[in-house]
């Protein structure tokens, strides 16, 4: 009786499973990918999958024959999470446009940041391609304070969002403004923000003291400090060396996290030593990571406090080195005066990093590669890292040099970055993966001929070779075209750790 009764078990278990394979088998999904090389960098997959995508999420990777509603033959294609930049400061639709082709599906400002960050977001709400989110910005609340902490110093700020970058950045947050400071951006991190931006190389006024008060605040509130950092050189004092140094304290005095960006930028030709103390921290158990772009040249204003007087040996570069995105063309001495004392808003590329260096970076473990994008303007040359980063990586990097392998490059700029995130951004426990349940941003390019085509002269040349790129489970590039008129972003949020 027992062992009729197991038997009758048995076969009821078997039976329910064979329905569950059945009916997954069977399955009507949104869109159906056959035959795509499915990487997934979490699991390690690196096989010929067949993907169904419904409702936003993906519902299967799988070798079983799967039915949809729309079925898109992807064989020859790599399939990948979308990649999520943590480092663009673009804005528009026209460069999301251009990042959707390069195979973006998140774009993040956590350098800079913005406040006020509620209304920032609300003005976002279903009008963006591509998924958005933005940290607080230490910065813009300094300034805000500096200048009445009222209506009207927000409206100095949203008339000219790169003021608090131009005026008042030498001034110290008086002490009995620190307080309010720490209460602004508690308010923008309960209104969603992705942790705390923070540029003190841009307001030098941002002291030491008030630098670890903002990492306290970030440990406390179980987030994290996003950083351009304060000093950009290879000389001392005042050199990159004591920028990284002055993070790993701060974070080993209060327990935090720090994320420094772009170490290309900061570090020059010292980064991969640099990227030996940031590796120490980590060995040791300190929370603090870094990025990088896979580019030889850097972009600013000529304005930028970066030019000070005694830039060329802190970055080892001379005038010769710089390229005016107006004209194009490296500068003199000459005309590197006239525009520096200029009223105009030159930009400039700083030619300071070699190949090895970048190669370098690249190849650790641990690297996230981002974009530090900005928006593109027609007639002006802009930096082609807006627009080029991640086929850049996988073109240059993986196909062409073998820098890389492809599941690596993946990892750099899904995977990685998600993971970075994911202990106090909730959504990101759910990109950066090719897995069923997974949220449906899924990247289809043609390893042979995935390559950036932006370059310093002309940025303004899409990606080739990304066939298929969906967001939230609307494609909006489909056959190698952008789809208009679909607006399927969604906002991504940090939490605010009790």
């Amino acid at each position: 009786m027992v062992r009729s009764l197991l038997s009758r078990r048995s076969c009821a278990v078997v039976l329910m499973s064979l329905g569950m394979i059945a009916t997954a088998a069977g399955a009507q999904y949104d869109v159906v990918y056959i035959g795509a090389r499915a990487i997934d960098p979490e699991t390690g997959l690196d096989e010929i999958r067949n993907i169904g995508i419904t409702g936003g999420k993906i519902a299967a990777v799988s070798t079983d024959r799967l039915q949809g509603r729309r079925t898109i033959d992807a064989r020859g294609l790599v399939a990948a999470p979308g990649f999520i930049d943590l480092h663009s400061h673009s804005t528009t639709l026209q460069t999301a446009k251009y990042q959707a082709k390069d195979g973006v599906t998140t774009r993040l400002e956590l350098e800079g940041g913005v406040f006020p960050v509620q209304a920032w977001y609300e003005q976002k709400a279903g009008k963006e391609l591509i998924n958005y989110g933005a940290s607080v910005s230490h910065n813009e609340a300094r300034f805000y304070l500096l200048n009445g902490g009222d209506e009207q110093a927000l409206r100095l700020l949203q008339s000219d969002p790169m003021i608090s970058f131009r005026k008042d950045i030498d001034k110290a947050l008086p002490a009995d403004q620190r307080d309010r400071l720490i209460a602004e951006l508690e308010r923008g991190m309960k209104a969603g923000a992705i942790g705390i931006g923070s540029g003190p190389q841009y307001a030098p006024g941002i002291d030491h003291w008030e630098l670890l008060d903002v990492t306290r605040l970030a440990a406390t509130r179980r987030t994290c400090v996003f950083t351009h950092i304060r000093y950009g050189s290879l000389i001392e004092p005042g050199s990159t060396l004591e920028s990284i140094q002055e993070n790993v304290a701060n974070v080993a005095i209060t327990g935090g996290c720090v994320h420094i960006m772009h170490l290309n930028s900061m570090g020059m030709s010292a980064s991969p030593e640099l990227l030996k103390l940031i590796r120490g921290a980590r060995d040791r158990g300190l929370d603090v990571s870094t990025e990088t772009y896979p580019w030889g040249a850097s972009s600013d204003s000529i304005r930028s406090v970066i030019f000070d007087p005694g830039w060329e040996r802190r970055w080892g570069v001379g005038p010769e080195d710089l390229q005016s995105t107006s004209t194009g063309k490296r500068l003199t001495r000459a005309e590197f005066d006239a525009l520096r004392s200029g009223t105009g808003e030159d930009g400039v590329l700083m030619h300071m990093n070699t190949e090895a260096t970048i190669v370098a970076l690249l190849r650790d473990p641990a690297m996230i590669v981002v974009s530090d994008a900005g928006n593109l303007e027609a007639g002006k040359l802009s930096h082609p890292r807006t627009v080029g980063s991640f086929a850049r990586v996988l073109g240059h990097f993986v196909r062409d040099t073998g820098v890389l392998s492809l599941s690596d490059a993946i990892a750099k700029m899904s995977l990685k970055p998600a993971q970075r995130l994911e202990a106090f951004v909730p959504a990101m426990k759910h990109k950066g993966r090719l897995q069923a349940g997974a949220d449906a941003d899924v990247v289809f390019f043609d390893p042979a001929t995935v390559r950036e085509r932006a370059t310093y002269l002309d940025a303004m040349q899409s990606s080739a070779g990304f066939q298929y790129v969906m967001i939230n489970g609307v494609l909006v590039v489909d056959r190698g075209k952008l789809v208009e008129n679909v607006f399927p972003g969604q906002p991504v949020h940090g939490h605010y750790g009790e």
